[in-house]
């Protein structure tokens, strides 16, 4: 029997998040998750939480019956063969890497090891999430189950049956918060221009942007039909969205979108 719940190694930003997402929730105390991380400061800030803390990143993954590995792509080379050495009873390994495929892991750790990918974003850090997982031949449907009610617990989540599609979906999610504050800058920077206040040009934006997105979600018109029902004729709506068409927004964000998703193909290579 494993000493800890669930552990994170690599604990920065998005691991910290979905650590104390689940405790929230109500899954496990602080006391039952172990956190990884080489900042003695930031583990410092976790054992204040209640976390079990380590500067060891073998201890998470042989104390711990659910890893969450949170360290960035281009570290995988170098922790992997470190915990295939490891000699323990295999835990349940959350993938949260863009790109690190199941064939990657399974090569260091071998193809019994049950392993979940999960591709979240950043809002999940608030509790607004959206997460897309598929697990691997040797994890179970149970043990995807209990990752998806965690995931639930911070926003949206989505189950794929292809590894290939987590490539895929990249764009819509994992990055598209990116694309949404450019276009948000973009606008409050126009607004600044006409003389509109940056914070009330930021604040009238992101509220619009919310209940946008809550009419969306109604599921009762198309994106199409409610740009329509914005777009009065000869109307101020209907003289911006001649410029965004005419300078090709749908084209730009399509290509914006194939290069993400090469990308994240050849982070698994």
């Amino acid at each position: 029997m494993k000493t800890y719940r669930f552990g994170v190694l690599g604990a920065g930003n998005m691991g910290t998040a979905i650590v104390e997402g689940a405790v929230r929730a109500g899954l496990f105390p602080p006391a039952q998750a172990l956190l990884f991380n080489r900042s003695a400061e930031k583990r410092e800030k976790n054992r204040e939480k209640g976390f079990a803390v380590t500067g060891d990143y073998t201890e998470v993954y042989t104390a711990c019956d659910t890893v969450v590995l949170g360290v960035k792509p281009q570290n995988f080379d170098e922790i992997l063969p470190v915990l295939s050495g490891c000699r323990c009873e295999k835990p349940l390994v959350v993938s949260i890497a863009a790109g690190i495929t199941f064939a990657k892991i399974e090569r260091a750790l071998g193809a019994d090891t049950p392993v979940v990918r999960v591709m979240p974003n950043t809002p999940l850090m608030l509790g607004e999430g959206a997460a897309q997982l598929v697990k691997n031949a040797a994890a179970t449907q149970e043990q995807l189950d209990a990752v998806r009610a965690l995931f639930d617990t911070m926003g949206a989540t989505a189950v794929f049956d292809e590894e290939s599609m987590l490539n895929e979906v990249i764009p819509y999610a994992g990055s598209a918060p990116a694309y949404i504050y450019a276009f948000a800058d973009a606008m409050v920077r126009s607004a600044v221009q006409h003389g509109v206040p940056e914070a009330d040009a930021l604040r009238m934006f992101c509220q619009t942007m919310i209940g946008s997105a809550k009419m969306l979600l109604r599921g009762d018109r198309t994106p199409a039909e409610l740009i329509g029902a914005v777009c009065s004729p000869g109307g101020t709506t209907v003289e911006a969205m001649k410029v965004l068409e005419s300078r090709g927004l749908y084209d730009i964000l399509a290509e914006a979108c194939d290069n993400c998703i090469a990308r994240a193909y050849e982070l698994g290579k």
